[in-house]
C-alpha cells in the first residue's frame, strides 16, 4: 500500500512540475514597449544624468502621457542587489538627474514605462509596466 501511495505522489509531483510555458507567456491584455536608447552620463563626482526615448508606438488603450519608473539598486555581491531608490516620474519625461549615494559602489539603474489602461477589467490590473532597460554605474 505504501508503494502505491508513493507512486501516485511521485506522479503528481512530476505532472505538477511540467507546465506549458506558452500559457504563461500568453498574458491577455495590453503591454507597453521598453524605453529606447537609455544612456547614462556622469555629470559630476556623484551626479549622473539618465536619458532615454519613449517609443512612438504606444498602444491606444493606454492613458497618455505615460509615467516613467526608475529604480536604483546597489550591487552587494555577484548574486545580490539591494534597492536603494525608486521614483515614479509623471508626464513622460525623457531624462532624470540622480546623485548616487556612495561613489565607490556599483549600481544598476532600471528605467520602465508605466501606464494605466483606459478600459478596466476587475480580473486584471489596469496598472501596466514595460520591461526594464538597465544601465550600470560603476566607479572607475
Amino acid at each position: 500500500m505504501k508503494t502505491i501511495v508513493s507512486f501516485f505522489g511521485l506522479c503528481i509531483l512530476i505532472s505538477g512540475a511540467c507546465t506549458d510555458r506558452d500559457v504563461l507567456d500568453r498574458k491577455p491584455g495590453v503591454s507597453l514597449p521598453r524605453v529606447n536608447n537609455l544612456v547614462l552620463e556622469e555629470t559630476g563626482e556623484k551626479s549622473v544624468l539618465l536619458r532615454w526615448e519613449i517609443p512612438s508606438n504606444l498602444p491606444a488603450e493606454i492613458v497618455q502621457p505615460v509615467n516613467v519608473f526608475i529604480q536604483v539598486s546597489q550591487i552587494a555581491s555577484p548574486t545580490s542587489a539591494v534597492p536603494v531608490f525608486s521614483i515614479m516620474l509623471p508626464d513622460a519625461p525623457s531624462e532624470f538627474s540622480y546623485e548616487v549615494p556612495e561613489t565607490g559602489k556599483t549600481y544598476h539603474i532600471t528605467v520602465k514605462l508605466n501606464g494605466k489602461t483606459k478600459n478596466t477589467d476587475r480580473n486584471y490590473s489596469s496598472d501596466i509596466y514595460s520591461e526594464g532597460q538597465t544601465v550600470v554605474y560603476s566607479p572607475e
